[in-house]
């Protein structure tokens, strides 16, 4: 029974004291750092990474800060991105595949609502 006991006491201990992983407060909650938001840094690999394969010429060319800034000033980047369009605008929605995450929408919104400046 002592025996027992002591193993009982050993590990309740151990898990006590050990924690659990999954209770990071940025795994759980996420994070989005939406302060410091850069072109190069935030709003480029988003594009690159959602956009580009559609929108890299044409009238729509989002591979270089101009193109992007065009979109920007006739407001149309950040309707898209946010599924703002509804109705039979609705497929100017972007991506078509589907709606980016919200932590990237923070992003492109904070940079804009910055300026939209090219750093």
């Amino acid at each position: 029974m002592k025996v027992f006991l002591s193993v009982l006491c050993v590990f309740v201990i151990s898990c006590l004291t050990t924690g659990c992983y999954y209770d990071n407060e940025e795994y759980l909650y996420g994070s989005c750092d939406t302060t410091t938001v850069t072109f190069s840094k935030d709003i480029k690999p988003i594009l690159d990474a959602n956009c580009i394969n559609c929108h890299s010429g044409g009238s729509i060319n989002l591979t270089t800060y101009d193109g992007v800034k065009a979109k920007v000033s006739d407001s149309t980047l950040y309707k898209s991105i946010s599924y703002s369009y509804s109705g039979a605008s609705s497929s100017k929605n972007m991506p078509s595949s589907g709606k980016l995450d919200d932590c990237s929408i923070n992003k492109v919104k904070a940079w804009i609502d910055e300026g939209a400046i090219n750093n």
